[in-house]
């Protein structure tokens, strides 16, 4: 730590631990004071997070900073480079295996009648549409994978000129005070950053002097990394949490530099404007513990092992020449001639390898290497992407994946409450947004088309519905364990022909699927804006009338039950009367025209006698033209 920093040494204990306290005028060097007191007594967590980088991405690096981190220590020897990377190879696996969901907030409603329930439904997709206007799954995923590596991830949520954005915050960002955060809720959070300088200028155009002006030099502490580029500035966006109710004023949002305060307003939320992922949660304490922690103490020992079976190797692997010390040998015939002479006087030499190495090295090199895949709970085949032999059928995958799966289900699952987190941000952002914007609205993936959401048409108060995790799709994700989940599912009758081909969407049939399911879709998306829009569908003939009249009734009992407004139930019954209108009317014109009276009168006129006597009682009535004949060219019906 500078000089700079001990003569601040006081301002640290009085302010610099109370910097929401601090006049704007100050409020910046309260904040660099703080956070340099945090980096010198906590500076065991960015050496902690740069050893598993180096584990992970099998890299020297010199540090984690923006000047050093592809930087290559110059002690580094690339023959002591890691060869088999247990650390990567898992993390990878784990990462592709969670990441694979992308997990979907759903709103329900208790008890609510037709609006709520069809807001709730509205909120989802609205909320679906920020996760990818956002790409907030994206986010999402490069974050697991860091909590994988350094035992916690980050995404920051945010509103940027009206929208609202995410991205990924780099673990060692985060500043907070360790005894604070003994159980795992701070009431302070710190994000220290390099932006660069214009950049920062086009954020703050008034404080364009002050930014200029921002140097290192300025910096009321330094650090031991070299010197960073002059372009980009460190800036440190700082939240405090309401203290109570009844101190909202105590919460603080200032963004600030070494030389001047950028921003500042209160923060009366209760929550920090990010969302963490944890590989595993430690018993106190803020910070996850992640599988290369875990991994370390074995990979190190694999490490060593392998450095000593290379240089062993290396100095017994080649055969030796043994030449007595007495005997009369020219070395120089010593060579790999094809059908070379040796002329020697004495004893003859002798080409000889010495002793392998011993095999108790590789068995413990495979017992460690194994066991580092128990350890993280990762099937070798996983992490080979192969499938066990005999597994041939869909069920037998799936109820395999299931097997395999349960290992990560708390990980699963604290992956799950993390886009609980998430919706929760981007709902009280939406309110913020709409009290300045009433038109804010976004962009959401409909069944084929794009569709905007209005927050102001599905704004509801917290207590009117309840938010719970769901999956993008239930099924199995290969296309032989969909398959099997759809066919049990025709087989026990729980859904129809066409449901069925729905749920495969396979995207190489997709297109042939579309076409078989187009009676299904219009008559979804003709009961949806009927109910939603309160726009009267007519139904016309070349529609599927029977699976519409089936589908609207459905339809009809559902809305009814939750108490839908009388209006759009009659628009449903509606539809189902003219589409029974239509179907008379297609059968009526089906069925054979009259026969005019004087030809009815002839069928109903009396045989005579002597006409039977005959054998020709079966001549048609007069009046009646007879049947063509049958050749052997038309079939006969």
């Amino acid at each position: 730590m500078s000089s700079s920093y001990d003569s601040t040494a006081s301002t640290i204990l009085n302010n610099g631990m109370h910097w929401w306290n601090s006049s704007k005028q100050d409020a910046h060097k309260d904040i660099f004071a703080y956070i340099g007191y945090l980096d010198q007594n906590q500076s065991y967590r960015s050496a902690d997070n740069l050893r598993f980088a180096r584990l992970y991405g099998n890299y020297e690096m010199a540090g984690l900073d923006s000047y050093s981190y592809n930087r290559v220590e110059t002690s580094y020897n690339v023959t002591h480079r890691v060869t088999m990377n247990i650390v990567q190879s898992m993390i990878d696996t784990v990462v592709s295996k969670i990441g694979k969901n992308k997990p979907k907030p759903t709103f329900l409603t208790s008890g609510g009648d037709f609006t709520l329930q069809l807001k709730a439904k509205k909120l989802s997709k609205f909320v679906e549409g920020v996760f990818y206007g956002s790409e907030f799954y994206k986010h999402a995923r490069m974050a697991f994978q860091d909590s994988c590596i350094f035992g916690t991830g980050c995404v920051k949520i945010m509103e940027v000129d009206g929208e609202i954005k995410a991205e990924r915050v780099f673990i060692d960002e985060i500043k907070l005070d360790d005894t604070e955060s003994f159980y795992g809720a701070p009431r302070q959070m710190h994000q220290v950053k390099y932006v660069h300088r214009d950049v920062l200028v086009g954020m703050f155009p008034d404080k364009k002097v002050q930014i200029e002006a921002a140097t290192d030099a300025e910096a009321v502490y330094s650090t031991n990394r070299g010197t960073r580029d002059k372009q980009m500035v460190m800036v440190v966006e700082s939240w405090h949490l309401p203290s109570s109710k009844d101190k909202k004023h105590d919460g603080k949002h200032i963004i600030s530099t070494a030389n001047c305060t950028l921003f500042e307003e209160e923060w009366n939320k209760d929550y920090f404007p990010f969302v963490f992922f944890r590989w595993n949660e430690r018993p106190v304490g803020f910070f996850g513990q992640g599988m290369s922690e875990q991994l370390q103490g074995l990979q190190l020992e694999i490490n060593k092992i392998l450095r000593t079976i290379q240089v062993s190797m290396h100095l017994t692997s080649i055969p030796k020449v043994f030449v007595e010390a007495s005997s009369k040998i020219v070395t120089a015939h010593l060579n790999n001639k094809i059908g070379g002479i040796i002329k020697y006087a004495g004893t003859k030499p002798s080409y000889e390898s010495v002793s392998a190495i011993p095999q108790d090295l590789f068995m413990h090199l495979d017992r460690l290497y194994n066991r580092a895949y128990e350890i993280a709970g990762v099937s070798q085949l996983a992490a080979q992407s192969k499938k066990p032999s005999g597994l041939d059928s869909g069920k037998a995958l799936r109820e395999f994946n299931d097997i395999e799966s349960e290992r990560f289900m708390s990980v699963g699952q604290r992956y799950e409450e993390a886009f609980i987190n998430a919706a929760d941000i981007i709902i009280d952002l939406a309110r913020d947004i709409y009290s300045d914007n009433p038109d804010f609205a976004v962009k959401a993936k409909g069944s084929k088309f794009i569709e905007t959401i209005k927050w102001a048409d599905v704004d509801m108060e917290d207590d009117k519905y309840m938010m719970q995790i769901f999956p993008t799709s239930a099924l199995a994700s290969t296309p032989a364990g969909r398959l099997q989940d759809v066919q049990e599912l025709l087989q026990a009758g729980f859904i129809s022909k066409e449901q069925g081909l729905k749920l495969l969407d396979f995207p190489d049939l997709e297109g042939a699927y579309n076409m078989v399911n187009a009676a299904y879709d219009d008559i979804e998306a003709m009961i949806e804006r009927m109910v939603s829009k309160g726009e009267y569908q007519t139904p016309e003939p070349y529609q599927n009338l029977e699976l519409g009249i089936q589908m609207c009734q459905q339809a009809y009992l559902h809305y009814r039950s939750v108490s839908a407004p009388d209006d759009k139930l009659e628009l449903l019954r509606m539809w189902m009367e003219d589409a029974q209108a239509l179907m008379k009317k297609a059968q009526e014109a089906l069925q054979p025209p009259p026969l005019p009276p004087e030809a009815l009168a002839a069928q109903q006129a009396p045989v005579d006698p002597a006409l039977l006597q005959q054998g020709v009682a079966e001549q048609a009535p007069i009046g009646v033209p007879e049947a063509p004949p049958t050749t052997d060219l038309l079939p006969v019906t």
